[in-house]
């Protein structure tokens, strides 16, 4: 006898899995991470311990830069036969490894029992504040003593900062500060994907995208839609970047099984990321559709686990729901409808956008400004992100920021969606092609856009032509127009030959926007540009051209001889 379901079987009980709640049926955003994806270390403590992410640290909103309080628990649990007399010890060093502030306390442990230890540190004098600019982290080293003789040790580390969002204080100013001074959001947004390994990252694979997205300019992180890898707040702690971290994505099954795993998961996530001085927004949910009441339930969870989060780090939905302290509105003009020229009045009003982004096709070119309307290319891709960086830059005074989507192309298992994006000719399943990175891990045009606006030219001086892929982009030599070079540098000079043949030097537009030479005779098959500051030269860039005649100077490209083709 064959049985056929109306519909197969789903995991209802878990908010990172989409199934019946998506009208593809068994799509989920980036890949269900199911099995063992990351490591797994086993630990060897004595049979008195402190309990896994046992250790929370908090510091109080300063009255000024020249002190500091922070709170520490302590949770241990006793897991042998007998009662134990200890003590509990809670020291702060500074980057030098110098001791600044230590805090003692005598207990009994009973056997069997879970208990929390809390303590205040002797006030700190003029502290290293943490901050994107000066990611300053102190360490947290917490001991358990019995008899004088240390039988466990964890060490946290920690950074000394304050921020403060607009819709969680009075008044006007609707910027985001940090240590009390603004700061405008640039941020990111990433799904924890690889192709082929879903959310299997390697410390390696991790570190690599933080020092690509800090490459990139930006100064935020928004994890979606589902917690990364620890490894990814250590190292966003440590580069300065700023963390919204996210629990899930547009998930409801209004059952107890799946309310109560919800919030066992949420107390997990919390007390997992706490203690890390990046995190500024606990993200609930994005284009939620969890009910009011329980949003509000999960967030009074939250405020019991992080005192922070009353006054500091808000809780959010993203795009939809109510019950937490900030639904962030996505904003996608220009890509879904609207008009992209009005996004500083639309800004103005939102304050901070969780999305903004566009579809493209690696490799795809066209000539030409935005048309709204126009082919997917990268050039439409770079433009229309670039309309956004200048128009948010023009009322940065007004807003708190904008996260950008994507910032790597990720897999979408089962989902169909009219071929948008140009999906249907991707022979490896459905992506959702809308990232800086290809899927196969390589930076697009609107990558060094964004390095060109938010990248130092002190320290990181860069330039572009635009574009690395578009080598056809010409047939025959001849007058041409809309030649881009992204580039954080005062000047920049292009040359239709290895530094030879002049088409004339630029000086920097401003943010937002690039220089772009027109009206210019190529005659040569190589584009070579120098960037300048303060009269030096300190960046170069070159494209060889397919089809056009070679340059003079062509050979001095070749740094060594070809003997690829020798026995």
């Amino acid at each position: 006898i064959i049985v056929k379901a109306s519909h197969p079987s789903f995991i209802a009980d878990l908010p990172w899995v989409c199934g019946g709640c998506s009208g593809e049926w068994g799509f989920s955003e980036g890949s269900q991470p199911m099995g063992i994806f990351r490591p797994v270390t086993l630990v060897v403590t004595d049979e008195v311990r402190i309990e896994p992410f046992g250790v929370h640290i908090w510091n109080e909103k300063a009255t000024s830069k020249e002190k500091a309080i922070l709170n520490i628990t302590t949770e241990i649990k006793n897991y042998g036969n007998s009662n134990r007399k200890l003590t509990i010890a809670n020291t702060l060093f500074d980057k030098e490894g110098k001791e600044i502030s230590i805090s003692k306390t005598e207990t009994n442990s009973l056997v069997g029992e879970t208990k929390e230890i809390v303590q205040t540190l002797p006030e700190i004098a003029n502290p290293e504040l943490w901050s994107p600019a000066n990611p300053y982290l102190y360490v947290l080293v917490t001991t358990i003593s019995e008899n004088g003789k240390k039988i466990d040790e964890l060490k946290t580390p920690y950074g000394i900062r304050w921020v403060s969002w607009p819709v969680s204080r009075d008044g006007k100013d609707n910027r985001f500060y940090i240590n009390d001074e603004p700061l405008f959001v640039n941020g990111t947004c990433e799904y924890e994907h690889l192709i082929g390994n879903s959310h299997s990252f390697s410390k390696e694979q991790i570190h690599s995208r933080i020092e690509q997205i800090k490459a990139g300019g930006f100064n935020a992180f928004r994890e979606a839609h589902q917690p990364h890898n620890l490894e990814y707040q250590k190292e966003l702690d440590e580069n300065g970047i700023l963390f919204w971290s996210q629990f899930s994505a547009h998930i409801w099954y209004d059952t107890p099984e799946f309310k109560e795993n919800f919030k066992t998961l949420l107390r997990e996530w919390i007390k997992e990321r706490r203690n890390n001085a990046s995190v500024v927004m606990w993200g609930l949910q994005n284009e939620s559709t969890i009910p009011k009441e329980f949003a509000e339930e999960c967030t009074q969870i939250i405020r019991e686990m992080d005192p922070m989060s009353a006054s500091q780090r808000i809780v959010t939905t993203c795009n939809g729901g109510e019950g937490t302290d900030w639904n962030v509105v996505q904003n996608w003009s220009g890509t879904y409808g609207g008009d992209p020229f009005n996004y500083d009045v639309e800004m103005s009003k939102q304050l901070l956008n969780g999305e903004y982004g566009a579809w493209r096709s690696h490799d795809l070119h066209t000539e030409g400004e935005f048309d709204q309307k126009g082919t997917l290319s990268e050039n439409r891709f770079s433009q229309l992100m670039e309309i956004k960086v200048r128009e948010a830059e023009s009322v940065k005074d007004k807003i708190a920021g904008q996260f950008n989507w994507l910032f790597a192309s990720h897999e979408n298992p089962g989902r169909v969606q009219n071929g948008e994006g140009f999906r249907d000719i991707d022979k490896v399943g459905p992506v959702n092609y809308k990232g800086l990175f290809s899927i196969w891990g390589e930076p697009l045009d609107a990558y060094y856009m964004y390095r060109a606006n938010y990248v130092s030219n002190k320290t990181n001086p860069m330039v572009y032509i635009v574009s690395h892929t578009w080598t056809n982009r010409w047939d025959a030599p001849g007058i041409k127009n809309g030649i881009d070079v992204y580039s954080n540098c005062d000047e920049v000079e292009l040359f239709n030959d290895i530094n030879k043949t002049s088409l004339g030097k630029l000086k920097n537009p401003g943010l937002g926007q690039h220089f772009q030479w027109n009206n210019v005779n190529i005659q040569y098959n190589v584009l070579y540009a120098v960037g300048y500051v303060n009269g030096k030269a300190v960046a170069k860039d070159y494209i060889v051209l397919n089809s056009l005649p070679k340059a003079p100077n062509f050979t001095k490209l070749e740094t060594k001889k070809a003997t690829i083709l020798q026995p």
